[in-house]
């Protein structure tokens, strides 16, 4: 993808060298409305997020003002190219006699070459992005169509087959944009009042498989199995386990986990007695120690992981003393 968008540089110079190739050619202002056509063209193609995508949003007055702003931008672009290209040619004394449709046509060209390089839906998938601007267009979108997946799963009524709601969760959250999706979930479930017991538990259990950890695509799917169990001992249970095994496994996933802290706090917070628990004392005292000892692990990863790149790390020069001379 890196590639991808070395290459997109410079078949978007194609794009700008069409107008101020006209100027040069002394072509007159009504090229201007040809070239602007095909400005708005390829933004609309290379940056999607900017514009309307259904037809109520186009209907509605601010996005066809934002239209409007994005058409006048890229005229005022092809105008100060044109302006430029014409100071080349006077500066130059040299006037490119040429057919109008040359200069059109390398400004179009750029716009099938940058789509068959970029593809902005599937780049923004996997986290790339043009620039600041189109990352910031991206999100609320994405935590929009995020919403809107993830709602299937949380009418799924408690009484739902394990392997139903499992086969949803995996489904839902194993495709692209499964960070996103898991965090507008874990969100959705941070409410205490909503059961959603078949849910939690499906999401426990998806979240801390090694087919979800050990790729990290989605890097913090442990720590956000955990914040759904936290304060549910059944729960805790079928976590503790798992993610003892997992950090063995993959220790350098360790920062995905919960912080040993968070770890320790859910460990004391266990020993005080509660009333309406059902779990036994002795069940609920080796919880806690599964904690405990889940928090030492934590921080016995991460500390191997500091000193493994701390060896990596380049040594400082040895100063070489400077020689006086008379």
């Amino acid at each position: 993808m890196l590639n991808r968008m070395r290459l997109l540089k410079g078949a978007t110079a194609l794009l700008y060298i069409g107008p101020l190739f006209a100027g040069m050619c002394g072509f007159g202002w009504g090229l201007v409305a040809p070239f602007s056509a095909i400005f708005v063209v390829w933004l609309m193609i290379l940056r999607p997020e900017q514009w309307p995508t259904t037809p109520n949003e186009w209907l509605t007055g601010s996005a066809l003002l934002a239209a409007l702003a994005q058409v006048l931008s890229q005229v005022a672009l092809v105008a100060v190219l044109f302006g430029l290209g014409r100071g080349i040619g006077a500066v130059a004394g040299v006037v490119p006699v040429v057919n109008p449709v040359l200069p059109l046509s390398i400004s179009f060209l750029a716009i099938p070459l940058c789509r068959m390089l970029w593809d902005a839906r599937e780049a923004a998938d996997q986290g790339f992005f043009l620039d600041a601007e189109a990352e910031a267009a991206h999100r609320p979108r994405a935590a929009a169509e995020a919403g809107a997946a993830v709602t299937p799963l949380l009418n799924l009524p408690d009484a739902a087959p394990d392997t139903q709601v499992t086969e949803a969760v995996a489904r839902t959250l194993g495709g692209v944009n499964g960070d996103v999706r898991l965090k507008a979930l874990t969100a959705a479930l941070a409410n205490p009042g909503r059961s959603h017991a078949a849910l939690r538990r499906a999401l426990v259990l998806w979240a801390t498989e090694p087919e979800v950890v050990a790729p990290g695509r989605i890097p913090h799917a442990v720590a956000s199995s955990f914040a759904i169990a936290e304060g549910n001992p059944d729960l805790l249970r079928l976590f503790v386990p798992r993610a003892m095994a997992l950090l063995q496994a993959f220790p350098y996933r360790a920062q995905g986990f919960p912080t040993a802290a968070r770890l320790r706090q859910a460990a004391a917070a266990g020993m005080n007695d509660d009333p309406n628990a059902d779990l036994p004392r002795h069940l609920r005292d080796d919880l806690c120690d599964g904690l405990r000892a889940l928090a030492r692990a934590v921080d016995a990863a991460l500390a191997r992981e500091a000193d493994a790149k701390a060896d990596l790390a380049p040594l400082d020069p040895v100063p070489v003393p400077k020689t006086r001379h008379a």
